[in-house]
């Protein structure tokens, strides 16, 4: 029985120390574009997207290696319009902003749901995520910290200036 006991123990390690390792390799949050400001150099927003089958949690982001940038918010879309720097200069319809741990980054919709959204005119279901990011020196990287199935990652998104 002791050593059923055992196997059963070592099993459960191994697939737990797999998991972790394939959750590590493949980690769930991307960022697909950003956008900055030429006569603001620290405004900038960055697009999120969940890519996991769970949702992932914020918290923190981090700019340029480790400073704190002056104002950070989590932005929503319940529209097709991606959270973008139009949506911090102008008030957009359906798009809002609230505190990073105010939301959880749910995984993205499939383009059949997406579909299905526009045909019921549906602006209750969260479409898009974006970070509006405010500091008061250039920003040249974002660092966000978040949880996913309560594991630590970090992801580092440079911002790439076409000027």
């Amino acid at each position: 029985m002791n050593k059923m006991v055992r196997w059963i123990i070592g099993a459960a390690a191994v697939l737990l120390a797999c998991l972790v390792l394939y959750l590590k390799l493949n980690p769930p949050l991307a960022s697909e574009g950003h956008g900055w400001s030429t006569e603001q150099p620290g405004l900038v927003t960055v697009e999120l997207k969940n890519d996991g089958i769970h949702k992932v949690k914020l918290t923190d982001v981090l700019v340029n290696g480790g400073e704190t940038p002056r104002k950070v918010e989590l932005g929503v879309s319940r529209s097709n319009a991606l959270v973008g720097l139009f949506a911090v200069k102008d008030e957009i319809k359906g798009i809002s902003f609230h505190p990073i741990d105010e939301y959880d980054i749910e995984p993205s919709l499939s383009r059949e749901e997406v579909i299905q959204l526009d045909e019921l005119d549906n602006r209750s279901t969260i479409r898009h995520y974006g970070l509006a990011l405010d500091h008061c020196k250039k920003i040249d990287v974002v660092l966000v910290k978040y949880t996913y199935f309560g594991f630590p990652f970090t992801k580092e998104i440079e911002i790439e200036r076409k000027e």
